[in-house]
């Protein structure tokens, strides 16, 4: 049974179920349809966590992704999952997980990543893009962490908190064991080099993707003005997508356009996106 569970009506509830007005507010922007499990309970028990997630995005990115609020439908694919299904010519999202049970940190985790997407813009991919879903899924561990220690989401999940801890370290673990720890002590450096590579088109490593990832998170948690660049990146890219956000037929890998995003972004991000560039080499002539 498919479970089709509307935020702004959904009945779960934390620990303390006090909601202030503008979160009922944000809620009501998204439908969510979860048919991720064949059990309609445990697809209700997924809906806490993406909750959680979709309120975070719509507090530090108020103005929504670029092509609006629509649908959004989770779904379960061992095959080719995590990934975003881009259904040309309908009105939705679509995001595929790759769980083979209720495990919150893995399903967080996957869902930030694509959910990232949707904020860039779903019709764009590219390296760059790439890198900020990692930030981006980084940061929602963190903050899940957190959330759940201070406030948890029901009884029986007043200990889980600390999953979300274990699973970062256990995937940035994995991604360091793989780096040449010397040559990684100039951490500038190395992200530098490592996005000239991404840039020259080199071949996209995912655990190389992760540490750069882990690098930038800082920057970002300490700006919170900085994710609202998301929504930029999208429209920002060699080649760009249609102006018209209702031409969702385009389905295209591009490059990003560093010039033109930094000429895009408003004042208030500046100071956040000059350092950025800087942590990156986005100057650079490639």
């Amino acid at each position: 049974m498919n479970s089709y569970l509307n935020l702004s009506l959904s009945n779960l509830s934390r620990v303390d179920n006090k909601q202030p007005k503008q979160k009922k507010e944000r809620m009501e922007k998204w439908n969510i349809k979860c048919n991720v499990f064949a059990g309609n309970e445990k697809n209700e028990k997924l809906m806490i966590v993406i909750k959680d997630i979709v309120e975070e995005f719509d507090r530090l990115i108020p103005a929504g992704p670029p092509l609006g609020f629509k649908t959004l439908e989770i779904v379960n694919d061992e095959v080719s999952g995590p990934t975003f299904y881009w259904p040309k010519g309908q009105d939705f999202y679509k995001i595929a997980l790759n769980i083979s049970d209720l495990n919150y940190n893995q399903a967080a985790f996957q869902f930030t990543q694509e959910l990232c997407r949707i904020y860039c813009d779903p019709r764009m991919r590219s390296w760059f893009i790439q890198l900020l879903s990692h930030v981006c899924a980084l940061y929602s561990l963190e903050y899940l962490s957190q959330k759940w220690s201070e406030n948890p989401p029901n009884e029986e999940l007043v200990e889980y908190w600390y999953n979300f801890d274990s699973y970062k370290s256990n995937l940035l673990g994995a991604a360091f064991s793989k780096v040449d720890i010397v040559k990684y002590q100039v951490a500038n450096e190395w992200v530098q080099y490592q996005v000239n590579k991404l840039r020259r088109k080199d071949k996209v490593n995912r655990g190389k993707l992760l540490i750069i990832a882990y690098e930038l998170l800082p920057m970002f948690k300490k700006n919170v003005e900085s994710w609202q660049m998301l929504p930029f990146i999208g429209k920002c890219s060699v080649t760009p997508p249609p102006s018209d956000p209702k031409d969702i037929v385009a389905d295209r890998d591009t490059e990003p356009d560093f010039e033109k995003l930094i000429g895009q972004l408003p004042e208030l991000m500046m100071e956040f996106a000059n350092k950025f560039y800087d942590k990156i080499g986005a100057r650079e002539y490639i």
